[in-house]
């Protein structure tokens, strides 16, 4: 028999052996259940503030901001610094804010949650008002097992954050 021949029969046992012992499926389970839990996780945040100019909608979430413990750090135009001043989009907002306190403590935990500081939300001038968009921080930090649970906490901030700007 040829070497060829001889690797389909072995091919052929591995096939046998796995059908016979349930074992080889648990890795699979358990990769399919984990991807089913990451799922669970939006990968944005959203909310709308029906009625408002983007200058009440940046003053709401900048008081929101401060009323949840977190500092107000910057804003700008989305294309700050691409295009002059006087040709910046007006109808696309970023608000950049941190809590000082959890950054240092995140960073302590794992440095790669630098890739997610400072906290930042996007306001985007709709006919109907302003919405409200951030990454979802419990989404991103999937595969960080370390940073996880506090970016599920930092969903929390950010959604009364998204909910107080919005009332």
């Amino acid at each position: 028999m040829t070497p060829a021949g001889l690797k389909g029969i072995r091919t052929d046992l591995k096939v046998i052996a796995m059908t016979r012992s349930p074992f080889w499926l648990l890795p699979f389970l358990l990769l399919v259940l984990n991807s089913l839990a990451a799922a669970a996780e939006p990968m944005l945040l959203t909310a709308s503030a029906q009625g408002k100019t983007m200058d009440q909608a940046v003053a709401a979430l900048n008081r929101a901001i401060v009323n949840n413990n977190y500092t107000f750090v910057r804003q700008q135009a989305i294309d700050s610094r691409l295009v002059p001043y006087a040709q910046e989009v007006r109808s696309v907002r970023l608000v950049y804010f941190c809590n000082f306190a959890k950054m240092d403590r995140a960073l302590r935990l794992d440095p790669r949650a630098s890739q997610m500081l400072p906290c930042r939300v996007t306001l985007v001038e709709t006919p109907t008002g302003v919405d409200l968009i951030a990454v979802n921080p419990a989404w991103a930090s999937q595969n960080l097992p370390g940073l996880h649970e506090p970016c599920r906490e930092l969903k929390q901030d950010y959604l009364a954050i998204l909910e107080e700007a919005t009332l």
